[in-house]
């Protein structure tokens, strides 16, 4: 199985056939219909390890859960780019699904944690998530193009600034915190300076 993910996941799912799998692994499409039942096996099998791929590495906490968002949104945006064409298939196929329940959970905390009532913080997760997922099927649409180009750290901006108590002054709202995201100020990816 892990010799067809290996194959399957850099693929663009609209170019993933099991035709073209069984070749790049030299094996009649027959053979790797034991393994697989169908393209939407396949399919599927290729978002869970996407799914797996993108659990977090830690739990937000009330010192830190507004970089842990920010963090977050970094990486899921970095682990949609590995997969060409995925975010696309998220929004329009069949297979839309927005990550593991750890990771909803986890992100529905951190929103919590910032503030926000217990009865909105999963619909904050449905904005946060949707909004990252059609950002990189936007980056990797070649027809889209605009100018200048837009930025990641203002997405992430506007979508932390509901975050503050409510009751809180509008004019202050999202101020607290963002002024690393403001100034482009986002977190390390590895190897960079």
């Amino acid at each position: 199985m892990e010799r067809i993910l290996a194959v399957a996941i850099p693929k663009h799912p609209d170019q993933l056939t099991m035709q073209a799998v069984a070749a790049e692994l030299d094996v009649a499409p027959s053979a790797l219909y034991r393994w697989v039942r169908d393209r939407e096996q396949l399919l599927d099998l290729v978002a869970a390890e996407h799914s797996r791929r993108l659990r977090a590495d830690t739990l937000p906490t009330p010192a830190d859960w507004r970089d842990w968002l920010v963090e977050y949104a970094y990486r899921m945006r970095e682990g949609l780019r590995e997969i060409p064409g995925f975010a696309v298939r998220l929004l329009n196929g069949p297979h839309r699904h927005t990550g593991p329940p750890e990771v909803q959970a986890a992100v529905v905390e951190a929103f919590r944690l910032g503030g926000v009532p217990e009865d909105r913080a999963e619909q904050y997760w449905h904005v946060y998530s949707s909004a990252i997922i059609g950002w990189v099927a936007a980056e990797q649409n070649e027809h889209y193009q605009p100018s200048p180009a837009p930025d990641f750290d203002v997405l992430v901006d506007v979508l932390l600034r509901g975050t503050e108590p409510l009751g809180c002054d509008a004019d202050q709202q999202g101020r607290s915190g963002t002024a690393g995201i403001q100034t482009g100020h986002r977190p390390k990816r590895g190897g960079e300076q």
